[in-house]
This record gives structure tokens, sequence and C-alpha cells, in this order.
């Protein structure tokens, strides 16, 4: 479970997230949409550690890693997968070893056969497979996202944090995306926190939707009841990605 209790963040003088609560049961898929500059990715790097709020508190199955050491973090990173819009690969690293790095670091002792049998399984999953000896200059746009996508999975998250995951893929591959973001969720009880602006994805794999505008939550709802917003700039939102 994911807990944001009266969150704020700013960056010199502006204000990117203000007073922003924010619960997500185990297991279900948030979306969080909202227009450019809103504080969409920020939410993400908060919630990871990556970036530390001014004031408020992020519970990650009840820790607090707002008050946590370093060390203590790390620890909690390790259940925690974030997928970076431009998938943040290493570019001197070929796939495997881009994807197999998160094993090697951890250092739990996993042989070299199981380490390779878990990157093809990821491999797998996003459809990547054969592509192990590329390097990521090698990779068109949306077959890096996979691989990243691939290298959050390897370390069998319970949290996936997810930042723009669809984007500039076609829409089949697109829509093979969000089928393992419902799968992870459903089978494996993955809870995943997605950040899109890509109305195909926000529709089918969101369990609720939340509209941030300026840094606060705007509207909470379900797929159904946000196509209904009464908000007329979410209608807007919705409108311009149909048109």
């Amino acid at each position: 479970m994911l807990e944001i209790k009266s969150l704020y963040k700013r960056f010199g003088n502006k204000k990117i997230i203000h007073n922003l609560d924010l619960i997500v049961d185990k297991a279900k898929r948030c979306t969080i949409i909202g227009p450019s500059g809103s504080g969409k990715s920020t939410i993400l790097k908060l919630i990871v550690g990556i970036l530390k709020p001014d004031k408020g508190h992020i519970l990650i199955d009840g820790t607090d890693i707002t008050s946590l050491s370093i060390k203590e973090l790390n620890e909690v990173r390790r259940d925690i997968g974030l997928l970076f819009q431009s998938a943040a690969l290493f570019d001197s690293m070929t796939v495997f070893e881009n994807i197999s790095f998160p094993l090697v670091e951890k250092r739990d002792l996993m042989s070299p056969y199981k380490i390779r049998q878990k990157v093809k399984s990821v491999l797998d999953m996003v459809e990547m497979v054969g592509h192990e000896d590329k390097f990521p200059e090698e990779l068109s746009g949306g077959q890096r996202k996979r691989v990243g996508l691939a290298r959050v999975l390897v370390t069998d998250p319970s949290f996936i944090l997810y930042d723009e995951p669809t984007t500039g893929m076609d829409p089949i591959l697109s829509t093979n995306i969000e089928n393992l973001i419902n799968k992870l969720s459903n089978e494996l009880s993955v809870t995943s926190i997605i950040v899109t602006h890509q109305l195909s994805t926000i529709f089918r794999t969101s369990d609720e939707i939340h509209y941030l505008c300026k840094g606060s939550l705007l509207d909470s709802e379900t797929p159904t009841m946000i196509r209904e917003s009464q908000h007329e700039i979410i209608r807007n939102f919705i409108k311009g990605g149909l048109s």
C-alpha cells in the first residue's frame, strides 16, 4: 500500500506539489494524468526517493520513507521499480547487461545460469528476445522503453512506477504493454502508479484516475466516472486526446 499525506515540493519559488494526498491500495493500478508541467513525474521521483519533499509523508507499506537514512531507503527501493520516460539505459552496456545489472548489483549470489534465465524470461514478457547483444543506440525508442521495463521486472518489485510507459510505441506494442501492466496487477499483485498522456493506456490500465492540476489533485475517479467529469478542464483533456 502507498499513502501520501500532505505532500509539498517546490523548486525555488515555483510550487510543484501542493498539499497532495493519495492512497493506492495493494495491487491497484493508479493513473495520474494532467497537463505537462503539473508535477506528475515529480510525484514518481518523490515516491522512489530521488527527490525529498519539503513537507509531508510518503508511506510504503507503512514505512515513512521521508525519515529514512540512505541505507534504509535503499532497502525499501529494492521493492520499487521505476520505468523512466527515457528508459535510462546504460549506453555502454548491451541489452543483456542492462537488464542483468540490478541482479548483479544486489549480490544475492544468483548463479550466472539463473541470471540468464531470468533475463530471458523478462525479455520474453516485453517481446524483446533476440536483442540481448545489441546496444541501446541500435534500438528504436519503443524498444529502449521495453528494455527499460524488462530491467524493472527482473527484480520482481511489489511496486512499479511508470513514467509514460507507452509513449513512442505503435498501437500493437502499446496494447501489449498495457496488457502486461494489467497482468502484473491481476496475477502478481503488483501495485502500479502510472503517469501517461495516452488515452488508451489511461482507460485500459486504470482502477482509479487522478487528475493533477497545479500540484494538487483536482479529481479522483474510476475510468467510467472520469469520462463523465463535470470539470471542464478534465473534459477538455480527454476530448483533446480523442481528437
